[in-house]
């Protein structure tokens, strides 16, 4: 996919988040969230997995454990759904290293418990 046509799978994935928290608010489960979101997707036409396994390798050592992504987007961005009120550096930092062990370049992490989605919504890019 090419930087245009992720930047579309963006757009998508940001309406949905913000069409989430619109609907229903801040300040519920993350279930909850996690539910109204995956309709949300569905709703605008996207396939995304589930709790998708990447092996993880360590120089070329395939090593015998794998990082999970909550939800794989069109085999192509991982996104996923915190609970906390502010994402924090820690989680961006392991959300770049889940995006190099799945060799994906485009990540999202989302929180709900926020007054607007600009605030709880963070792309992070790595190079592949």
């Amino acid at each position: 996919m090419n930087r245009a046509e992720l930047n579309r799978l963006h757009t998508k994935v940001f309406e949905a988040a913000s069409e989430v928290l619109t609907v229903i608010g801040p300040g519920l489960d993350e279930s909850v969230y996690r539910s109204c979101f995956m309709h949300e997707l569905r709703l605008r036409g996207l396939f995304f997995k589930r709790d998708v396994l990447f092996p993880v390798f360590y120089k070329e050592l395939k090593t015998n454990h794998e990082v999970k992504a909550e939800l794989l987007i069109e085999g192509q961005m991982i996104v996923e759904i915190i609970s906390e009120t502010e994402i924090s550096p820690l989680r961006i930092n392991g959300m770049q290293s889940k995006l190099k062990a799945a060799q994906k370049r485009i990540g999202i992490i989302i929180t709900f418990n926020c007054l607007s989605i600009i605030d709880g919504y963070r792309k992070i890019m790595v190079t592949a």
